[in-house]
């Protein structure tokens, strides 16, 4: 007798749609993975400068239902505003919601990602209709370096969703601890995010080098990334050395980078930057690399640590949260936050050794805890575990 599918709605703060196409991607990929499993539809609500009230867009993205409701924009910030916009926001989502049910019939359980703000009707929808709900959380709002506040009355209904949630599942251990400490007391289960392991993973055909290739993926937000450290640690180390190279891809404008690189006398054929690519061309990029490089000050998970495993890439990072609470000597080394003479010399060593790594150990052993069917399995027995069944 085949098992019935649950319907699972997926309630997201953060989501891709028109306004910000790549906000809360890794949410989208969590979809895919539990619709492996169960029915999924999402829920999106964002605020737009637009005409009409609401505009509701309905696709169907490889079977996941993904329905976002565009709002009009209130502006003011007058407490007459925060209620207008509070209505509004409750009043899209009840609107987003039924068309859901149009399509997907009862909702079993709700998976509310990011807590805050769409949280608030994930306990709407409990009180009122009995749908118990989890949490997955990605944000670095929770971590101690962050500099985001929440508000007295954010902080209020942020502790009180968590409370009323069935279990937590924060994509990392530093972020779950975070969490705690912040006062959102609950049962905690850390789930990854996902990582395309058909895309991501080894190839026999890479590329040839007499040197090693290191390379750095991120948005280039350097208050969080520190590639200004970066660069300064591999000008030492190119004054030590000349057996290796650096190739830093970004999503943002990296003419500021290349500048700098050029001020700190950093030779052009040590230091390469690569502009936006595709998600083929980006695991094509890692797979040509021997070395995958991290310094950030603050992570919550980081994606590319876990594409770069899956690829079967030795890592060197900060201790900075996320995956850098599972580095062990067989994937990479770790050096504190913000330390450029140990990271200068980590990197040293690193350089020396890098041919005792095994990309397919790597691969297996680290990468394939990130794909789609184990993400989506783990969900799944979370949500009967959830219903007891």
């Amino acid at each position: 007798m085949t098992e019935k599918r649950l319907n699972i709605l997926f309630l997201a703060s953060w989501y891709p749609n028109k306004v910000f196409p790549k906000n809360g991607n890794f949410v989208q990929k969590h979809a895919q993975a539990v619709n492996q499993y169960c029915n999924v539809a999402v829920l999106h609500i964002i605020a737009n400068k637009q005409n009409q009230k609401f505009e509701v867009e309905t696709t169907d993205n490889n079977g996941v239902l993904e329905v976002i409701v565009y709002y009009k924009k209130i502006n003011g910030s007058s407490p007459i505003h925060k209620y207008q916009k509070l209505k509004r926001r409750h009043e899209a989502h009840v609107l987003g919601y039924h068309e859901v049910l149009k399509s997907i019939g009862k909702i079993d359980l709700t998976h509310l990602n990011v807590t805050y703000p769409a949280g608030l009707f994930a306990l709407y929808l409990k009180q009122r209709h009995k749908i118990p709900y989890i949490i997955t959380e990605h944000s670095t709002a929770y971590l101690p370096s962050s500099t985001h506040q929440f508000s007295k009355i954010e902080t209020k209904w942020i502790k009180k969703i968590g409370l009323n949630a069935s279990i937590i599942c924060p994509v990392s251990q530093g972020l779950a601890d975070s969490m705690e400490q912040f006062g959102v007391n609950n049962t905690y289960e850390i789930v990854p995010n996902v990582v395309n392991t058909t895309i991501f993973k080894p190839t026999a055909s890479k590329q040839a080098s007499d040197k090693i290739r290191i390379l750095h993926i991120s948005n280039l937000k350097d208050e969080q990334k520190n590639i200004t450290g970066i660069l300064n640690v591999i000008k030492k180390l190119s004054d030590l050395r000349k057996d290796f190279t650096l190739t830093i891809l970004g999503e943002g404008n990296n003419e500021h980078y290349k500048q700098k690189a050029k001020n700190l006398k950093i030779h052009e054929n040590v230091i390469r930057f690569e502009s936006e690519k595709t998600t083929t061309e980006v695991a094509e990029l890692i797979n040509n690399n021997d070395l995958f490089l991290l310094f950030s000050n603050y992570e919550t998970f980081s994606v590319v640590i876990a594409e770069a495993w899956a690829c079967g890439l030795p890592i060197i990072t900060s201790k900075c949260g996320g995956l850098t609470e599972t580095i062990t000597k067989e994937n990479g080394i770790q050096v504190k936050v913000g330390d450029e003479a140990e990271l200068l010399n980590q990197l040293n060593t690193m350089l020396n050794q890098i041919t005792t790594y095994n990309p397919g150990v790597i691969s297996t052993q680290f990468g394939n805890k990130f794909s789609y069917e184990t993400v989506g399995k783990t969900f799944l027995t979370i949500y009967k575990r959830t219903f007891q069944i």
